[in-house]
């Protein structure tokens, strides 16, 4: 992976994402407390129970999300694509992590502690709000992938996770095929026989362990049939 600059990591967060929809002062106040953090291939960057902690932005790489209800181990449930931002729990809550983050692949990330968040928050009351739309932000994306999930299916399911992985970006998706029958539920021969059908179509390419969406608007408007019928 090509090399990661500060001001290059500040510029993607501050042009996706919540930082995008955050005032120019508030951007400011935050980035000059961020460290640029990077992950390595299985490395755990928290999980279920670990003590309370900041904010970590999405830049570059493969993050997975794993969650579940506190008597269930966490499973796979969607990846973070740049622009997101994760782990306001702690802030919200003043309780230990309640999700998992792992990175799949070398990873960029953000880090803003969270005593930071307490300082800011301390001297810009209304700071609270902007850190709450984070879980707001979060929610709505909870929503499309129950909203995905209900789809009949299958390869409406497969679709949607696809174009959630890949919205804001080109670039190839490191990700396997029992992964996405995971996020889709369904099965990975299911997944290999769509993904199949969608090469034929023209909607995704796919390369060693890699799938790279070229059709995203295609893959929504299929993926959409299925809540319309």
């Amino acid at each position: 992976m090509v090399q990661m600059s500060h001001k290059q990591a500040e510029s993607i967060m501050s042009q996706r994402g919540w930082l995008s929809h955050m005032s120019e002062a508030f951007r400011i106040r935050l980035l000059q407390h961020a460290s640029l953090v990077k992950y390595h291939a299985g490395q755990v960057i928290f999980s279920p129970g670990d003590a309370l902690g900041g904010i970590y932005g999405f830049v570059e790489g493969m993050v997975i999300i794993k969650t579940a209800p506190p008597y269930a181990t966490p499973r796979l449930i969607d990846i973070a694509v740049p622009g997101d931002w994760l782990g306001e729990d702690s802030f919200m809550t003043g309780k230990p992590r309640r999700f998992e983050l792992v990175a799949q692949n070398e990873s960029w990330m953000l880090h803003v502690p969270l005593e930071t968040m307490e300082q800011m928050a301390a001297a810009h009351p209304n700071d609270i709000r902007a850190f709450g739309m984070i879980s707001i932000l979060s929610t709505d994306s909870l929503l499309r992938i129950v909203h995905d999930l209900q789809k009949k299916d299958v390869s409406a399911r497969i679709a949607s996770a696809l174009h959630r992985m890949s919205w804001v970006t080109h670039a190839p998706i490191a990700f396997s095929q029992v992964n996405i029958s995971i996020i889709a539920n369904t099965s990975r021969k299911q997944v290999n026989s769509v993904i199949q059908q969608f090469v034929e179509q023209g909607w995704v390419e796919t390369g060693y362990r890699s799938i790279t969406v070229t059709n995203p608007l295609a893959l929504r408007q299929h993926a959409e049939k299925d809540a319309m019928d």
